[in-house]
């Protein structure tokens, strides 16, 4: 069997396994409770791998090997900041959220607080368009990465084109999202999310093996010829130098607030397993992470010279079985595709349920829900095949917006108590466009790297109001 073959028979594998799920899932999905959070019956194993999935994007995968191809142990960084990310959420945010979530079907519900509440309005409306523009950036930046996926494996039927590609991964993830809804998207990333960390074990043994052993290995690395290859702080130094190291760790404060995977905690069952969900969530984020920047690091050692987003595409055409090396390729897209399916979903919840529209139309609200996560589909793959690609900074950028924008206010909620709906709405806006003005001022802020100010300094900004808020009764 020829590689193109394997890779093809690898992902057929995928593709309709994937629809599958959505066509029994579709049975079970009744009303729009069930389209958005699958009627809250997530037991620990789902709901862990679901979350994690949902939240460990293309990024995780083709990101976190390249960064770790183009920067060496700079890369370090990642794992307290990754790994610290899903400790927090699962820790803190996922035991409290689960329990005081009440009738709220969406993040933006629970943190505007319950029908009623002054100021309520403003907040969801606010909520609701930072999501939409932080989310289709995002899934944009996913159908992107899977069109590099498709031509990676066909080069001779696509060329240096990935449009087709993109379009062939937009149209399967809409389509099984369009069946199941919350249900078929969490069933579906707890496939997906065994698949990722399956290859994120597998890829790096082999490379491993490859150097001759774990000493060997780390000797080939170490003596990479590279710019600041071996400093933890790359091209930076002193205060500058710390700041980069905080602004890489600083990614773990966004994990709390990303509605796609937080919401997968308001659907676990009252009586399913933290402690099982924990092991199971924090273990798989140390096996990714950490097999990731063991990627990146021996394929710059060994096979440099591509793009360093293909770090993983290299090392399993170099080192696996074809038909292996097509279940990688199909790894990748299982992480673009189960982050594409859970922010459609929070896309067409802001729309129809955040928005209101479904208010307008009683009864209807499911048909009004599939129909904007096929809306949506559609603008994000417009987005996709029209904007430049760069998949590392898209995802950053609608990263450090929701967890500057959400994460702090709820992280208050959930640990201090209600917020004075007028702090409530300051904090999230400041923290939401703070974080995007951060974003696209120059790389340095105030002598700064940038990384800094857009993940820490606009999410401790945003903390700040909320505490107050928590603190200043309900003015």
């Amino acid at each position: 069997m020829d590689r193109s073959t394997a890779i093809l028979a690898a992902l057929l594998t995928l593709l309709f396994g994937l629809l599958l799920f959505g066509l029994l899932a579709r049975r079970r999905t009744r009303d729009a409770d069930g389209f958005y959070l699958g009627g809250r019956t997530l037991g620990p194993w789902v709901a862990a791998l679901a979350a994690n999935a949902s939240s460990s994007s293309a990024w995780s995968i083709v990101g976190a090997s390249g960064f770790a191809y183009r920067f060496g142990l700079t890369a370090l960084w990642l794992i307290p900041g990754c790994c610290g990310g899903f400790l927090l959420n699962w820790l803190l945010v996922a035991p409290r959220l689960r329990d005081q979530t009440g009738a709220a079907i969406t993040l933006t519900d629970y943190l505007a607080g319950p029908e009623g509440t002054p100021g309520r309005r403003r907040i969801a409306v606010f909520a609701a368009l930072l999501t939409l523009a932080s989310l289709l950036t995002y899934v944009a930046a996913q159908m992107q990465a899977a069109g590099s996926a498709f031509a990676h494996a066909f080069p001779t039927t696509f060329g240096d084109d990935p449009s087709v590609g993109i379009v062939i991964g937009a149209v399967v993830t809409v389509l099984y999202t369009l069946l199941g809804g919350y249900l078929a998207a969490s069933l579906t990333d707890t496939v997906q999310g065994l698949l990722m960390v399956a290859v994120a074990v597998l890829v790096p043994t082999a490379c491993i093996v490859h150097a001759g052993g774990v000493a060997a290995f780390c000797d080939v690395v170490a003596n990479v010829d590279a710019p600041h290859w071996t400093s933890l702080t790359g091209s930076f130094d002193g205060p500058a130098g710390l700041a980069f190291a905080f602004g890489l760790v600083g990614i773990g404060l966004g994990y709390p607030g990303q509605p796609h995977a937080v919401n997968k905690f308001m659907g676990m069952s009252a009586d399913a397993s933290m402690t099982v969900a924990r092991i199971v969530g924090l273990s798989w984020a140390v096996l990714l992470y950490t097999g990731m920047l063991v990627l990146g690091w021996s394929v710059r050692a060994w096979f440099p010279g591509g793009h360093h987003e293909d770090a993983i595409y290299e090392a399993s055409r170099q080192l696996l079985p074809p038909l292996v090396d097509g279940v990688v390729v199909a790894s990748v897209l299982a992480a673009i595709m189960s982050t594409v399916d859970s922010q459609l979903l929070v896309c067409a919840s802001s729309v129809t349920h955040d928005l209101g529209l479904a208010r307008r139309f009683p009864g209807r609200m499911l048909a009004i829900a599939r129909g904007t996560v096929l809306a949506i589909g559609v603008g994000a793959l417009v987005a996709a095949l029209l904007l430049p690609k760069d998949v590392f900074h898209n995802v950053m950028f609608a990263w450090a917006a929701l967890g500057s924008a959400f994460g702090p206010l709820l992280l208050v909620r959930l640990v201090l108590g209600p917020v004075a709906p007028n702090w409530a709405f300051a904090s999230m806006a400041t923290g939401g466009l703070a974080a995007v003005l951060a974003y696209y001022l120059p790389g340095w802020i105030d002598g700064l790297p940038g990384g800094f100010a857009d993940r820490v300094g606009a999410w401790l900004l945003a903390l700040a109001i909320a505490v107050l808020g928590s603190r200043l009764g309900s003015r």
